[in-house]
């Protein structure tokens, strides 16, 4: 029997050049891995308990995305697949496991992290985490290393997020409607990093519609197309999220060509210039007044909708983060592990 370090090289020499990778991954973010998927590369998902699964509330499981069996535990990896690649998306319960199965397999490690810190942790378990290097590191934005406060060498970088802009688009033909969309997940239980409360307080009052898996508030949009005409129906976005680097649904939103009004916090005064092409503050009275101000002007939001969208062509596009993950994970997968 050959060993797994010999295997790996073997796989290596032998791989031709186009051929798609395999990956070893865990269910994480569904838009986000939808979009990985996209790269053409195969993925399979380790499960169990402590680790998030994959809803198909959020969106549709990829045809190059396999869901593999919890009930087999650690037998639940194929033997029969050659994997190149060991994907760990969270230092919270996916790196151990990731780690293990790196050193067990001889196959290289890319760690991606889509969090911040949580604000209670302490010095101590911070400094552990940032321990937890793969032999790749790949943050969402420049704005989440410098809050992990991790160490940049050669071995680390940043991936921005793409929006797949010919899906999520404006439309002609949909009308748009004089209410402010919000889309958020399990918004009551993640008040603290989503902003309930505070949405509540600066929509009283207004025309408002909110899309997302929250129990008692809301339902999710059946299909990504259906989330996708919930953006185009919409004049008027609002985010209120306060611990998210960079939510996908404020993205997703710019692309469609909604107006945004967002808190200014994490990454998004990166993207978004106040009174440029959308509007920001962490006031609950002036997130009240954009909003009431586009309500009153659809002039004004057509215009920063436009300029959104210009946004994301520019900056976020799903060909700019295709390109950088297949180098990513073409560095990787010729990386080796003794």
């Amino acid at each position: 029997m050959l060993n797994d370090s010999v295997k790996h090289i073997l796989r290596q020499a032998c791989r031709q050049p186009d051929e798609p990778l395999n990956i070893l991954t865990f269910p994480t973010h569904e838009r986000y891995e939808t979009n990985l998927c996209k790269t053409g590369h195969n993925f399979y998902a380790f499960r169990a308990d402590g680790i998030k699964d994959w809803n198909t509330n959020y969106g549709d499981v990829p045809s190059n995305y396999m869901l593999l069996n919890p009930e087999k535990q650690m037998d639940q990896i194929p033997p029969y697949v050659d994997f190149d690649i060991i994907l760990s998306q969270n230092k919270a319960g996916q790196f151990q496991i990731a780690k293990q199965l790196s050193e067990q397999m001889h196959v290289p490690l890319v760690s991606l992290e889509h969090t911040l810190p949580f604000p209670e942790w302490g010095e101590e378990p911070l400094s552990q985490m940032r321990n937890m290097r793969g032999n790749f590191n790949v943050f969402i934005s420049e704005y989440s290393y410098d809050a992990w406060g991790w160490k940049v060498d050669n071995d680390t970088g940043v991936i921005h997020h793409g929006i797949d802009s010919q899906q999520f688009k404006p439309s002609e033909t949909v009308q748009k409607e004089d209410h402010i969309l919000s889309v958020v997940n399990d918004w009551i239980n993640r008040d603290w990093c989503c902003g309930f409360g505070l949405w509540q307080n600066v929509i009283k009052g207004l025309p408002h519609r909110v899309v997302g898996d929250t129990p008692g508030l809301s339902e999710p949009a059946k299909t990504t197309d259906d989330l996708v005409k919930e953006y185009q129906s919409s004049r008027i976005f609002l985010n209120t999220s306060s611990i998210s680097p960079v939510p996908t649904a404020l993205l997703e939103a710019m692309s469609c060509g909604c107006a945004v009004v967002s808190t200014a916090t994490c990454m998004i005064p990166e993207i978004i210039k106040n009174e440029e092409n959308g509007f920001i503050s962490n006031d609950p009275n002036k997130l009240k007044q954009y909003l009431v101000d586009l309500l009153n002007d659809e002039g004004l939001a057509k215009e920063m909708g436009q300029k959104a969208r210009e946004t994301i062509l520019e900056h976020f596009s799903l060909e700019s983060f295709i390109k950088r993950w297949d180098k990513v994970l073409g560095m990787a997968s010729n990386f080796l592990v003794w």
